[in-house]
Order: C-alpha cells, then sequence, then structure tokens
C-alpha cells in the first residue's frame, strides 16, 4: 500500500483528467516496479540500489506533474490544495528517508549468498547439504551460505575437493588460493552501487566430504 502513496496523492492534487492520467499512468507503473523490487522479483543483487532509483525517480515525476499541471487554466479546488501539499511532503520525507539510508548503509548490503553462488554442479558431484545461516556481527553485517559436497559415484572421494575448485575457477570465475593449512579460498567485490559487499567463498577438504562456505561482509 506504501508504494501507492505518490499516486494517490497525485490524483487527488491534478486539477485536470488529462494530468491526472498521464502522471499516475507513470506513478502506477514506479509503484509497480517498487513493490516487484522490494519482494526480490527482479533485481535481487541490486535491492537497494533499485529503490533508491525508483524513489528519486517517483519525487521527479511528481514535480514534474505539478509544474506542467501549473500551465492548465482550471481552477485550484479545496482538494487539489490539499492533494499538492500530501505531493510535496511526500517528495521531501522520500528524498530524506533515501538519503538516510544511503547514509546508514554506506553503499553497502550484506545478505545471505544464494544457491547459485556454486550450483549447478558439474557431473559426479552431489549436494550433501546446503545451509542459509542467517547474518550476524557487531560493526560489521557477515551473512554465510555453506555446501557439504560429496561423490555421485564416479568421482573419487579424495577429488571431490579439486573437482568443486575447478568448477568454483572456470564457472564463476573465482581466483583460489591455498592456505598453509591446505584449504583454499578467494575474496572479490561484487554488488551494484548501493549494494556493494565483500563476496568471499572458502573450500575445506575433509574425509569423506567436502565444504564450501561463501560469506558476504558490508561494513554496516
Amino acid at each position: 500500500m506504501l508504494f501507492l502513496v505518490p499516486l494517490l496523492c497525485w490524483l487527488f492534487a491534478a486539477r485536470t483528467p488529462r494530468s491526472r492520467i498521464r502522471v499516475g499512468a507513470v506513478l502506477a507503473v514506479i509503484a509497480a516496479a517498487e513493490f516487484a523490487v522490494v519482494f526480490r522479483w527482479v533485481l535481487p543483487a541490486g535491492t537497494v540500489t533499485a529503490m533508491v532509483v525508483l524513489m528519486v525517480l517517483n519525487t521527479a515525476v511528481a514535480v514534474w506533474g505539478l509544474v506542467s499541471d501549473r500551465s492548465d487554466d482550471a481552477d485550484f479546488s479545496m482538494l487539489n490544495r490539499a492533494g499538492r501539499v500530501l505531493v510535496v511532503g511526500y517528495c521531501v520525507v522520500s528524498l530524506l528517508v533515501t538519503a538516510a539510508v544511503v547514509g546508514v548503509m554506506k553503499g553497502q548490503r550484506a545478505s545471505v549468498p544464494p544457491s547459485e553462488a556454486l550450483l549447478p554442479l558439474p557431473d559426479g558431484l552431489v549436494v550433501l547439504a546446503n545451509g542459509d545461516r542467517g547474518c550476524g556481527g557487531n560493526s560489521s553485517t557477515i551473512c554465510l551460505r555453506a555446501f557439504e559436497i560429496g561423490t555421485a559415484g564416479a568421482v573419487p572421494a579424495e577429488e571431490v575437493s579439486d573437482h568443486v575448485r575447478r568448477h568454483l575457477e572456470t564457472v564463476h570465475a573465482w581466483s583460489l588460493y591455498r592456505s598453509r593449512a591446505g584449504d583454499w579460498s578467494g575474496c572479490r567485490d561484487e554488488g551494484w552501487v548501493f549494494d556493494r559487499n565483500s563476496l568471499c567463498v572458502s573450500v575445506f577438504d575433509r574425509p569423506g566430504r567436502t565444504l564450501v562456505w561463501f560469506e558476504s561482509a558490508a561494513d554496516n
């Protein structure tokens, strides 16, 4: 319902049917886009960036509507005046909220990495466990997804970690480095303008299984 606030305010603010329909149609499209983004139907990796753009666009369209509608000769009614006050109020609040969100999040957003960060696996490997470990942290936010990978029979158990590592390097373009303990890991920056995060992957070779951890971190 919140997405429809600027549209409802505009329906009261517009003086002529032409302006009401023209600007209202644009605001309705933006509201539908905001709904789709918030529920992660589209652009799941850029939720905050997309919402910032849509909120600014909402404000710009509302201001454009007020300015263009001013050229009409229709008289103001009390309902029009009240609607215009609501539209201006929405624009101010929307911009302040957008600035606050960007400032608090510092342009970063961590979220649990999706299963597609590793899947689908190559032939011969099977997922034994795929866990969403959630997010936590104090000065920074860290979100974790943990996989347990085993052999489907065609790959020897001792070679599972090598197949997983090659899969990450060739299919998902990771650059992995081996630690002194024999495990492999790598990090890289990902995300859109206001959804940046540091994504790290670690591959642990354990008897009879291979553990793969994906960590998304943001400094907020």
